[in-house]
């Protein structure tokens, strides 16, 4: 029996929707607009990506990497299954909501964008970027990061974003300000729902109304607030909170990539056009197609895949104590095992013996284990 909970159908002319970028770039105030829209539902953040690794690995087991190979499964044909299980996952929440298109933002999966190319093949990955030193001053506030840690995440994060992006292409993939989304926000939207091919929705200008209207939660990831309207001196309250030594920090370790992406990175000034106004009628969105010629071009940041930067997501203290204690606990545990200890007490007779003979280097560990010595 046909339920309205049933899974619908895949509609593949519908492409999936990932908004990527860092942590406190403005993803959820992006993901709270394009939700407004009346085809797209796009919830609170999953991170989903790390549910889908954990299917295709087994943990602790030296044949846990391949394991449904033992089925005759291909890699190929696990990753389109696994497609298929998510997909369904996210487009009955889509119909739940009424709507036709189904989307996700997580900031992590930043990192795995590759992978999400390859399972989700129709997928298009909207990014949105913020000034690094907003970035910063908010992860600082937020997670108690230092400047350096924050704006090396800032750095390897958007790298990693915009080599995907040049892999992407036009059609995949496209890059937003969060200062354009604030500052110059019709032009902007239209942009987006344009690219996404999507019919102009005046929701998307009045989120706040719609997302009451239906029952949001007052307050989402990030501690954003579903009710705040969009309001451009945001853009720049960053300014007041980072003192002269971070933003030092902060802009020798971002400089050459901010200023690719139009920022000035001492302070706060409106960043400047990426785009020339004729090209292909976009001023705010920048498209993998185009992005690729900027790479190409003086001055582009170098594209070597970056090391990554973690930045601890968002975690209850209570969890985040008890995470501490369950790692105390097996440290305990992995120190009490007789081969670790054995190894202890040898490195400790060790450098308490400079040259000690193999029977007197013995009898002092059988001692300190409670054993019976050796006769020499």
């Amino acid at each position: 029996m046909s339920t309205s909970r049933d899974i619908p159908e895949p509609l593949g002319s519908l492409q999936p929707i990932f908004i990527v970028g860092t942590m406190r770039s403005g993803s959820t105030l992006l993901r709270l607009i394009l939700d407004s829209h009346e085809d797209i539902a796009i919830g609170e953040e999953t991170g989903f990506m790390g549910a889908l690794a954990a299917n295709k690995v087994i943990p602790n087991w030296r044949y846990g990497k391949e394991w449904y190979g033992r089925l005759g499964w291909s890699e190929k044909e696990f990753d389109a299954r696994l497609g298929e299980f998510y997909t369904g996952l996210f487009s009955r929440y889509a119909a739940d909501q009424g709507k036709r298109r189904w989307g996700d933002k997580t900031p992590l999966h930043s990192w795995h964008m590759g992978e999400m190319a390859r399972i989700f093949p129709d997928a298009v990955f909207l990014a949105i970027v913020r000034h690094p030193g907003a970035v910063v001053s908010s992860l600082k506030k937020r997670f108690h990061y230092e400047a350096q840690e924050a704006a090396d995440y800032w750095q390897s994060t958007n790298i990693e974003i915009l080599r995907h992006g040049v892999e992407l292409g036009d059609s995949r993939f496209a890059l937003v300000r969060y200062e354009d989304v604030l500052g110059d926000t019709e032009t902007t939207l239209r942009e987006i729902t344009s690219w996404l091919g999507e019919p102009w929705s005046q929701n998307l200008l009045r989120h706040h109304e719609v997302q009451g209207a239906k029952g949001a939660p007052r307050m989402v990831d990030g501690n954003t607030s579903t009710r705040d309207p969009i309001m451009r001196e945001r853009a720049d309250r960053w300014t007041s909170a980072l003192d002269q030594a971070d933003q030092d920090v902060t802009r020798m370790a971002t400089s050459g990539l901010a200023e690719f992406l139009g920022y000035d990175p001492s302070g706060a000034t409106a960043p400047r056009d990426i785009l020339p106004s004729s090209a292909a009628g976009n001023r705010r969105v920048l498209t993998g197609g185009r992005l690729t010629q900027l790479v190409q071009g003086p001055g582009a940041p170098p594209m070597e895949p970056p090391r990554q930067e973690i930045v601890a997501a968002e975690m209850s203290k209570a969890d985040l104590v008890a995470r501490v204690r369950q790692a105390e606990a097996s440290l305990a545990r992995i120190r009490a095992r007789p081969v670790v200890r054995f190894s202890d007490n040898v490195r400790r007779l060790q450098r308490r013996m400079p040259r000690p003979d193999g029977a007197a280097l013995l009898n002092g560990i059988r001692r300190r284990l409670g054993s019976p010595g050796v006769r020499r």
